[in-house]
């Protein structure tokens, strides 16, 4: 029980890295599209690794020790970490909706595309090996350290719940983004147009009994 089938890579050095990145999107709602609609323009620093987009300098290897302390930071990292080291228990539905969940880390949102990746070559499946071979070299030190540190629930009967709790919780937080910018178009509706007022309507009834699924309520 525990087994940790998608942490077969080994442990990674932690590789270090001192100028932390930090959480560079604007507070509030955004209405950019979820990852797998490509990620919003402003979601990676303009050195994210990806060819083409940094400067000629090498650049720096991340490191987890990084990654900001807020809490929103640290429900990104941890439920990357829960997917990377137990995807067994990960149902395949709800690990496609937090892949497509939007992530205000720069950092750990290539990560997630990293896994979504791997998991779209893979046939369903994710493993270390794919996600490290499909992020930019400059991640590869970030994920292997997510693969191996420690998550925080120790007790091996309750590690299923702990990571579908919190990969569900990446899932609610999208949703409950997705519900803020509803309600803001439906204020900025015109009442004339009938039929798409009653669409964005429509939608936040949708909404809101996916989140009561998600929740089990």
């Amino acid at each position: 029980g525990g087994s940790r089938s998608g942490a077969s890579g080994g442990r990674g050095d932690a590789r270090g890295g001192s100028d932390a990145r930090g959480d560079r999107r604007a507070p509030g709602p955004r209405s950019s599209g979820p990852a797998s609609n490509g990620p919003p323009l402003d979601e990676y620093p303009p050195d994210d690794g990806y060819p083409g987009s940094g400067p000629s300098e090498p650049e720096r290897p991340f490191s987890i020790t990084d990654l900001p302390r807020d809490p929103a930071t640290r429900l990104e990292r941890d439920g990357l970490q829960a997917i990377l080291q137990y995807p067994q228990f990960v149902d395949p539905a709800l690990l496609r909706k937090a892949l497509e969940s939007r992530f205000g880390q720069p950092s750990l949102a290539v990560v997630r595309d990293g896994i979504a990746s791997a998991l779209a070559d893979g046939g369903g499946a994710v493993t270390v090996e794919a996600v490290i071979a499909d992020v930019p070299e400059s991640f590869r030190g970030l994920v292997q350290q997510l693969v191996v540190a420690p998550v925080p629930q120790r007790n091996e009967s309750e590690l299923p719940g702990y990571v579908s709790g919190i990969v569900g919780s990446l899932v609610d937080r999208e949703l409950l983004r997705r519900k803020q910018e509803l309600l803001g178009a439906l204020q900025r509706a015109d009442p004339a147009d009938a039929d798409g007022f009653t669409a964005l309507q429509r939608s936040l009834v949708d909404l809101e009994r996916e989140r009561r699924a998600l929740r089990g309520v």
